[in-house]
């Protein structure tokens, strides 16, 4: 018998980017979540009340459901998948070398499930796997069940930008549901229906399967959904560094092109921002991963190879213009603006920064790095190296005797910089803006010289409209 909606008890394997927002917006909802995570420390840290990662507003409703009593953190797998009647999957699917995902812990995870589930359930696949991986972890956890227990499967993919996981869990665009049975279906649209329910300001009743921003379908559909959505995401930014690039050379305005596309609905102007390029967890790995998918099944994959290719050049083109105005590097010093890959976040897995910092360094160059909330992160890859990587805990700290301020983060503390003090204790008044989010004619007028993506340089005068 399946459990009623009083009884429902709700697993989720994983505490990371993912596993941790999702825990805590079912508990927000009202559901009682038990989530767990192998690494005991951070399992420990959220606990207690500590994020380990930050993102506005998380930290509070953490504690708040931790109180509640609505979220607890379980003390194993094992007892979380015991007391669970429907799991969320939320582990990690690293990039193997050859672009393809990782799925030794989903395998892991359904092998640990079925061997330890007391009663039937629904496992529901979270993390961003290859097509086919939701019928292979069924596969798995029917072969290793002790009981002969009914374990459906579903695929849920997350829509969830870090930096704001939280703001979009309660505001989903799209609730994507991949099921095999009428029985997860209906047990998933019951977990829902509270979420959709706030969000229209509407009774739970009034929630069914025909809600507009449900989309039911099968479960090799629901893991393309992710797939292809990541994918096309990129591709809009690489298209979009592409044009900045013809810009650069023939003295158009990247913005303005960007800003006429975006104004064809079928275009749209998101994910249409020039600069140093996508990074994260998510795109690059699952780019990469969805060209390996295509190849594997003999499809012609060339498009994808060359939004990777295009966007792994971004750096490269920085220190093309740094060349270009400061001829020789070695010696001299740049000032980095945000390492965390976009702001809202402490996350600095394949920033641009990373890459940035090490090319600057291989051309002889100092730097000295600051970021709101990412530098400690940081200085775990990149450790303090006197006179060759330095941290500042302000960004005028870091600007102080540089040849060149690369902005290479968009936080928002940046733009409330007073550039004419920067200006007079840099060594050279060059500022090179990696995410076109500095105002040009405001450092120009401070005295700097502005390069941005595939604009027009300003130095102390605006541009024509």
């Amino acid at each position: 018998m399946r459990p009623t909606s009083s009884d429902i008890t709700l697993g989720v394997l994983g505490l990371g980017h993912v596993g941790l927002p999702t825990a805590i917006g079912l508990a927000e909802l009202g559901w009682k979540v038990i989530g767990s995570d192998d690494y005991t420390e951070k399992a420990d840290q959220i606990r207690g009340g500590v994020a380990p990662f930050y993102e506005p507003g998380l930290v509070e409703l953490l504690r708040s459901n931790l109180d509640s009593g609505n979220f607890i953190v379980g003390r194993s797998v094992e007892e979380t998948i015991e007391k669970s009647d429907a799991i969320f999957v939320c582990v990690g699917t690293p990039q193997n070398e050859d672009g393809s995902a990782d799925l030794s812990q989903i395998e892991a995870v359904g092998r640990v499930i079925a061997q330890n589930a007391s009663s039937d359930l629904v496992v529901v696949e979270k993390s961003t796997t290859p097509v086919s991986t939701a019928k292979r972890l069924k596969d798995t956890m029917t072969r290793y069940s002790r009981d002969n227990l009914n374990i459906d499967v579903a695929v849920n993919p997350e829509f969830l930008r870090e930096g704001s996981g939280m703001k979009d869990f309660f505001n989903p665009d799209r609730i994507v549901l991949g099921v095999e049975s009428e029985a997860a279906k209906g047990l998933l649209l019951k977990i829902y229906a509270p979420l959709l329910a706030r969000a229209d300001n509407l009774s739970v009743e009034m929630i069914d399967q025909n809600h507009p921003k449900y989309l039911i379908t099968d479960l090799n559909t629901a893991e393309l959904i992710k797939h292809a959505s990541n994918s096309f995401l990129a591709t809009k930014i690489s298209f979009i560094n592409a044009v900045a690039d013809i810009c650069d050379q023939v003295g158009a305005d990247v913005m303005n092109v960007s800003k006429g596309m975006g104004m064809d609905p079928r275009i749209g102007n998101s994910f249409l921002n020039p600069g140093l390029g996508f990074g994260g967890y998510c795109l690059p790995k699952d780019v990469k991963a969805f060209t390996k998918i295509g190849e594997d099944l003999g499809v012609d994959m060339s498009l994808f190879k060359s939004v990777s290719k295009i966007n792994e050049s971004r750096v490269g083109r920085i220190v093309t213009k740094l060349k270009d105005r400061l001829w020789v590097l070695n010696g001299k010093v740049a000032a980095i603006w945000g390492l965390s890959f976009k702001p809202g976040t402490d996350d600095i897995r394949e920033s641009p920064s990373l890459s940035l910092v090490e090319a600057l360094v291989q051309e002889g160059m100092k730097v000295k790095l600051h970021d709101p909330e990412a530098l400690d992160a940081f200085k775990e890859v990149r450790p303090n190296r006197k006179g060759v990587i330095e941290y500042y805990e302000t960004p005028e700290e870091a600007a102080e005797g540089a040849y060149v301020i690369i902005l290479a983060t968009e936080w928002e503390c940046y733009g409330s910089v007073d550039f004419s003090i920067v200006k007079e204790s840099m060594e050279y008044p060059l500022v090179i803006d990696g995410r076109n989010f500095l105002d040009p004619v405001l450092l120009g007028e401070a005295g700097l010289e502005y390069v941005g993506t595939g604009r027009e340089e300003t130095f102390g005068k605006p541009r024509v409209p």
